[in-house]
């Protein structure tokens, strides 16, 4: 059975009245009522008037930085209020009366009051300072003015004081009951997300988004919104209570406040936020049991919950309890003491429990529908990242997928290199300064990314807010990372249990709260696809690689040519931009073989393959094994004298080349020279097999030449005047001197 405190003995006043202050303004008003800040009075009149301005200046700039309890609810005008009027009447007097220069100030002072108080709470202390500022006039203690001017004045300062005040009211009273409910759906919404946090198990959805948790979201809040208020209203007319209402917690963390999320009855000078350890609230919140106050005198500190207290004569408070969850405070008072005693009491715990329970199944919804959010985001990125090959799109589907179901700020994926002996980063968002791609090693020195890889372990650090030494994460060049709270690096571990990492991921928060074990659970299940997908990646780059790459050379090979040279005449067709295409073949190279062997041969064929990579330039040119010894080069944007200028330096290179080898003991050496054809596109042809063709009927006349030679189609086929697109010197099929 629940524990039920009753109490009758009151407790002193919280907030007394500041009589000393009040004394020291009046004494103030006094002051200049009595003509002592008039400058021509007497002697030393400015040391007057400056010292009349001490007292009300220090008691207003006090209160405006810390006001009082009552002054904040509204019980009374703060005291900066009488204080600036006693400015305004000192200034007003010492500075030619009311018809001076600071006559305009001192009704913005009485403006400025009434909105600040109101004009009911600000109106006496006007009038106050309006016969302090009229009365030494009325008698020739100083400066007088004429009826009219007094009147008038008069009439816009009690006006100034009561115009603002009254106008701004209404709107805040408007504002205030929109802003309330609002409020109160806010608060709600935020406590069931923050409660069904740690609250639900998990499901898996087949399709239920982020969106649509937030849908699902709001419309529990709203009909648990319904059920309170319809229980605040069962409450009233069963208890005969004044007022009930539903005080939850507002969505923070700590749940240091609570507010009001329902409430029915006579709720008019209802407090809408309250500590959670304030007065009845924090004996029944934090011990979980009932609370009665059966008789309540004016201004008992334990009722919190109104700004007058001196109607009511009883307050129960019932904690919202639901076995070991707790979810808020039902507070009832009525007008007679007792209230609360016998059937009353039972019939409002009833009613409590059934609200708790109600809010219990809305947090345990809520969060199944988190769990089925979280569920199907994870499931999302599971199957983003096992549909990309390539180890770029599979980086950027971890880093961009991860936040979906983990909360993150920032994330970053790095893969070591074949040996395993360096790391790079290969994408990365969230970060101030983009990590560097530049591989650094996978030692202890070289940050936490490094680290993870070289012991296998998952790091956690959820200190860097407090940490003297920030950590690096992407090598020592690169510098240690600020701006974050926490953050979690994961080794990347390939298919298989006795597999070394291949890589690390690095998810960071920059605010509070920390990575959970469920966190570090799931991305741990994530990483493991990740690994399969990394290596399945790795594999399928190899072999598209030697799918076009030549093995000897690491030239691309026959195929890779055909295609980029059908891509360029595409793109060509569509700019008109002019290409040129050599084709070469080294001399006598059956000779060579046959002479000093192959191993020297495949010599002779790296060497000018290393010659032609070094020539082409990057992005626009190709230089590839077109088979054997013949080698080509793909020149965008050149035409053929270009092409040909080129074609002699590269054959005056390749002829520079010195091949060295044993015999018999003794060194050998010897050279080759190597001979080229020319052809241009559009020039010479249109056709992409054409223009192969008539690069090698060109070379087919630096070979029958004599070796050694660069020969142009478009020039050979000018000299003996045949027309392009044709053969000048031989045929398809026509046998070449080797």
């Amino acid at each position: 059975m629940s524990r039920v405190v009753t109490t009758r003995r009151a407790q002193p006043p919280s907030t007394p009245q500041p009589v000393t202050e009040y004394l020291l303004l009046i004494g103030t008003f006094l002051s200049v009522a009595a003509g002592f800040a008039d400058l021509d009075r007497a002697d030393l009149g400015a040391l007057r008037a400056g010292a009349l301005c001490v007292v009300p200046a220090a008691l207003a700039v006090r209160s405006w930085r810390n006001p009082s309890l009552d002054a904040r609810r509204g019980k009374r005008a703060p005291l900066w209020v009488p204080g600036l009027l006693a400015l305004s009447v000192v200034g007003v007097q010492a500075l030619g009366g009311i018809a001076g220069p600071v006559a305009a100030l001192a009704l913005a002072a009485a403006g400025a009051a009434s909105l600040g108080a109101g004009g009911r709470r600000a109106l006496p202390w006007t009038l106050i300072a309006l016969t302090a500022v009229l009365f030494p006039g009325w008698l020739g203690l100083a400066a007088g003015a004429s009826a009219l001017s007094q009147l008038s004045f008069a009439g816009a300062f009690i006006a100034a004081a009561l115009v603002p005040g009254r106008a701004l009211t209404g709107e805040r009273v408007a504002h205030e009951r929109t802003r309330k409910r609002l409020r109160a759906l806010e608060d709600e919404s935020g406590a069931l997300r923050q409660e069904s946090g740690s609250a639900g198990t998990n499901r898996r959805g087949d399709v239920y988004g982020a969106q649509d948790r937030d849908r699902d979201l709001r419309t529990i809040a709203r009909e648990l919104q319904h059920d309170m208020d319809r229980a605040c209203q069962v409450l009233v007319s069963a208890t005969g209570a004044r007022a009930a209402a539903v005080y939850r917690p507002d969505g923070e963390e700590d749940w240091n406040r609570l507010v009001v999320v329902a409430k029915a009855g006579d709720t008019g000078d209802l407090v809408d936020d309250v500590g959670a350890r304030d007065g009845i609230f924090g004996a029944a919140f934090k011990a979980g049991a009932p609370v009665c106050l059966s008789s309540i005198r004016p201004e008992d500190p334990r009722v919190v919950h109104r700004n007058d207290t001196r109607a009511l004569g009883s307050v129960l408070a019932l904690p919202l309890v639901d076995g070991d969850r707790r979810w808020g405070v039902v507070l009832l008072d009525a007008d007679q003491p007792d209230r609360f005693d016998g059937p009353h009491r039972a019939l409002a715990g009833h009613v409590a429990d059934f609200v708790a329970r109600l809010i219990t199944r809305a947090v345990d919804l809520s969060a199944v529908r988190e769990d089925m959010r979280e569920n199907h985001a994870f499931y999302e990125a599971c199957r983003e990242v096992s549909r990309h090959v390539r180890i770029d799109e599979i980086a950027r589907a971890v880093v961009t997928s991860v936040g979906e179901f983990v909360h993150i700020d920032a994330a970053a994926f790095a893969l070591c290199d074949a040996s395993g002996e360096t790391l790079r980063v290969i994408d990365a968002v969230g970060f101030d300064r983009p990590p560097p791609r530049e591989p650094f090693f996978v030692t202890a020195t070289e940050g936490l990314l490094a680290q993870s890889v070289r012991h296998r372990t998952v790091i956690e650090r959820s200190d860097l807010q407090d940490c003297s030494r920030l950590p690096v994460l992407f090598g020592r060049d690169a510098g240690p990372e600020t701006g974050f709270h926490s953050l979690l690096v994961l080794p990347l571990v390939p298919p298989g249990s006795e597999g070394e990492p291949i890589g690390s991921v690095v998810v960071a928060r920059r605010t509070w709260p920390d990575f959970e074990p469920a966190d570090t659970e799931r991305l741990q299940v994530l990483l493991h696809q990740v690994g399969a997908a990394v290596s399945n990646g790795r594999l399928f780059t190899e072999h598209e690689t030697r799918g076009v790459t030549d093995g000897m050379t690491g030239l691309p090979n026959h195929r890779r040519f055909q295609e980029v040279l059908g891509q360029k005449i595409a793109a060509s067709e569509r700019t008109g931009m002019k290409m040129s295409l050599l084709l070469m073949d080294i001399d006598r190279f059956k000779s060579v073989n046959d002479t000093y062997g192959h191993p020297m041969g495949d010599e002779v064929i790296r060497r000018l393959a290393k010659l032609l990579g070094g020539t082409a330039r990057d992005g626009t040119d190709l230089a590839a094994r077109y088979g054997g010894e013949e080698f080509c080069l793909l020149l965008e944007g050149t035409d053929a004298q270009g092409a040909l200028v080129l074609a002699d330096r590269i054959r005056e290179s390749f002829k520079q080349e010195v091949f060295v080898m044993n015999e018999g003991g003794r060194p050998v050496s010897f050279r080759c020279t190597v001979s080229i054809g020319v052809a241009n596109w559009p020039a010479d042809t249109r056709d992409q097999a054409t223009l192969i063709e008539l690069a090698d009927q060109a070379l087919y006349v630096s070979k029958e030449g004599g070796r050694d030679k660069a020969t142009c189609y478009s020039r050979q086929a000018s000299t003996r005047g045949s027309e392009p697109g044709r053969a000048p010197v031989t045929g398809p099929g026509r046998p070449r001197p080797w």
